[in-house]
């Protein structure tokens, strides 16, 4: 399914299934752009002045095309603007037939080695139709004679998937990294790494020449040029893409919005802990239980885990409902997407709640509760026997989710309470929202949509573990923060949080407090008593070891693990009877990870084995099945925290999704426990680890097993 996004500051510009993140372009995009613009500007004309110019000319061609039917004259009108333009983007024009498999050849206007090529499209009913659906005409070949024109007749997109970027080409030279395919109407540009997923730029000329919007030419101009895509230095040498460093950029960006996510939940977590500490108390003293109170005190611990609970929920819906290709969700479907989605929520998020009855209502507790019911228990209209029967023609089905993360049992207190409007609202629209920042154009404070299609597992898994080292706690009197000495004055709210009463408060100096500026006035940061606080407090990380591993580091360890078992001589088949296991996962990164590159290794090998290529548009599809299964029978997982259990359980599940397959329970793959518990009281002696022959080495040699007795008096060669 393709999801067509046009940022509203680039006129013509779309932005296929989020070939860079809609935010990242609409607020970040530009920033990155000064620089190049600005070097342009002292060099002479511009590249986007030189593409305005190109108005008039192209307006020119437009008309002539309307009536003109010969197909050889459609040609060379349209590629004379291919080579007019391709000079203003500062690439050569190369014309000639390359030779891209056995016996075929494709008409090129410039290849530039390995980095880039431009292929032409046309477009002989004149229709405007998308260049990757027409096919390649046999007189668009350059020269006379015979030529290998197999390809003739094959639309672009085939011959892109199976000819130019999916299979090497002839003598194993790499395919393309990037393809610029034009037509008279539109320019669409390919990165090879981004095909399977369906990512692409396209740029209507008509729109962006029409228009002549300046920032939409300055776009179009820096994202097409050669300096972008296949720089050389001045000894001719390849360079880097600037295309690239927009793309780490653009990933950077979305961690950084998965940061506005930590912020989010952190607030979020103590916004529900504090209207649900408030009503569980008064339901207590309603009843005159006298409960909550003394001994039996509302457990902080025990309250936070189940408002983290509820936030990993939401968090879950944002995530997948931005999927609609997993095919889990009906998001398809008008009932589902008017009545039960949490889009229909955030919808609702900047709406005012201008009266008592609004700000305290439950529409929003109540269509959470019904969303969540139905992830975990799933929708059966009706069931006769064995066989699965609609109650109405268009009821939708959605398969439950046999996941601890949903199950209500977790959350027995917070099944007691019913969070207000205004609460909800403000977690919705917090989740919805990036934070306010002065970075936006003008230095003014804007807040933009987060992408939840741009946010991968590994982000999502940077969001889940962030929080795990921190805790809740009741304020038992009025609390003042303070920070150490040298910090800053206003310490993130993602650090260690320092609080102390007001008699202690007299201790510190003024530049350990810590102060809100509100409306000008400096007030010091303090905490009523009876509120509930959710912070990491003194050691509490490094008592946890709640460490989120980045992706990078992910990729590379576990490719390198991999690597001793995907020997040449393993089969695909071999492939999928590797166990893995991870004996302290966290939310399974290295899990899903490995799932990841299982599957790919899977597949390459199948491919190769049978001689035959997957079809691009089927790809994916093929890969989330694969990741479903050794997701499903070869991964198992061990953390002490049970609510990282929970996380691995939804992420691993978020992974290997694949529409139209049965959703797997991990709950005999993934425990709760100590990992250590049982290893073996085993050693080496510290003269084994030193350097020594080769046959000598340590791992070549059984370690000495100690008894429970030894360990607290050691023998004298373990402490050499």
């Amino acid at each position: 399914m393709a999801v067509q996004d046009t940022a509203a500051t680039f006129i013509g510009l779309t932005n296929d299934n989020e070939f860079f993140s809609a935010h990242y372009l609409a607020e970040v995009f530009e920033g990155d752009l000064a620089e190049t613009l600005k070097a342009w500007e002292a060099e002479g004309e511009p590249p986007h002045r030189a593409l305005r110019n190109l108005h008039q000319g192209y307006f020119a061609l437009r008309h002539r095309l309307k009536s003109e039917r010969s197909a050889v004259e459609r040609i060379r009108q349209q590629r004379d603007f291919f080579r007019e333009l391709m000079g203003v983007l500062g690439i050569p024009w190369q014309p000639h037939n390359r030779e891209v498999a056995a016996n075929a050849e494709l008409p090129v206007l410039a290849a530039l080695g390995d980095r880039l090529w431009v292929l032409g499209a046309l477009d002989p009913e004149n229709e405007g139709e998308d260049p990757l659906s027409l096919t390649l005409d046999a007189r668009q070949f350059f020269g006379e004679g015979p030529h290998f024109d197999a390809l003739a007749g094959q639309s672009w997109y085939y011959i892109l998937d199976q000819a130019v970027l999916r299979q090497a080409a002839p003598h194993n030279e790499t395919p393309p990294r990037w393809v610029l395919l034009l037509s008279d109407r539109q320019g669409i540009l390919v990165d090879r790494y981004k095909w399977s997923q369906n990512r692409m730029l396209r740029f209507d000329w008509e729109e962006i020449l029409g228009r002549r919007d300046d920032r939409t030419l300055k776009a179009t101009a820096v994202l097409l040029h050669r300096e972008s895509l296949a720089p050389v230095d001045q000894q001719g040498n390849p360079g880097q893409s600037r295309l690239d460093s927009l793309d780490e950029n653009s990933h950077k960006h979305a961690f950084a919005v998965s940061d506005d996510l930590k912020y989010a939940l952190r607030q979020a977590i103590e916004l529900l802990g504090n209207e649900a500490a408030a009503q569980l108390i008064e339901q207590a003293r309603s009843r005159k239980e006298g409960i909550y109170s003394g001994q039996n005190a509302l457990d902080p611990e025990q309250l936070s885990r189940e408002c983290l609970r509820t936030m990993y929920r939401i968090l879950f819906l944002f995530y997948i409902e931005a999927r609609p290709e997993l095919g889990y969700l009906p998001v398809g479907d008008d009932t589902w997407r008017q009545g039960y989605s949490l889009e229909s929520l955030r919808d609702l998020e900047m709406v005012r709640l201008t009266t008592d009855e609004s700000r305290q209502g439950r529409y929003f507790h109540d269509s959470l509760q019904r969303m969540f019911a139905l992830i975990y228990e799933g929708y059966r209209a009706s069931r006769q026997g064995d066989q699965l029967h609609q109650s109405t023609a268009n009821a939708f089905t959605l398969q439950g989710l046999d996941s601890h993360l949903f199950d209500p049992a977790r959350t027995p207190l917070l099944n007691r309470v019913v969070f207000s409007n205004a609460t909800l609202q403000r977690v919705i629209q917090s989740m919805s929202l990036t934070r306010p920042s002065t970075s936006g154009r003008g230095g003014k404070r804007r807040r933009g949509r987060v992408s939840y299609t741009q946010l991968g597992i590994n982000q999502l898994g940077a969001v889940y573990e962030a929080l795990l080292s921190y805790r809740g706690f009741f304020a038992t009197e009025e609390l003042y923060e303070v920070a150490p000495r040298g910090k800053k004055i206003n310490p993130d709210e993602l650090d260690t949080g320092y609080f102390v009463t007001r008699a202690q408060l007299e201790e510190f100096h003024d530049d350990e407090r810590v102060y809100d500026h509100v409306d000008g006035k400096k007030t010091l940061r303090v905490h009523p008593k009876g509120k509930f606080i959710y912070r990491m407090a003194g050691r509490d990380r490094e008592k946890s070891a709640s460490y989120y591993t980045p992706e990078v580091l992910t990729k590379s360890l576990v490719k390198y693990t991999l690597k001793e078992r995907l020997t040449d001589e393993l089969s695909a088949d071999d492939i999928l009877d590797l166990t893995v296991c991870e004996p302290a996962m966290g939310s399974a990164a290295f899990l899903n990870e490995a799932v990841n590159q299982l599957a790919q290794a899977y597949l390459a090998r199948k491919e190769q084995e049978l001689g035959q290529r997957i079809p691009h548009e089927a790809y994916q599809q093929e890969l989330q099945r694969v990741k479903m299964h050794i997701a499903d029978h070869n991964v198992f997982g061990v953390d002490l925290n049970p609510i990282a259990v929970e996380l691995a359980e939804v992420s691993l599940w978020l992974n290997a999704l694949s529409g139209g397959h049965s959703v797997p329970w991990f709950g005999y793959q993934l425990f709760t426990g100590n990992s250590l518990i049982g290893a073996r009281r085993e050693v080496y002696p510290v003269r084994a680890l030193k350097k020594q022959a080769k046959e000598g080495y340590w791992y070549n040699q059984a370690p000495r097993r100690l008894s429970p007795e030894s360990l607290l008096n050691p023998p004298v060669d373990m402490m050499d």
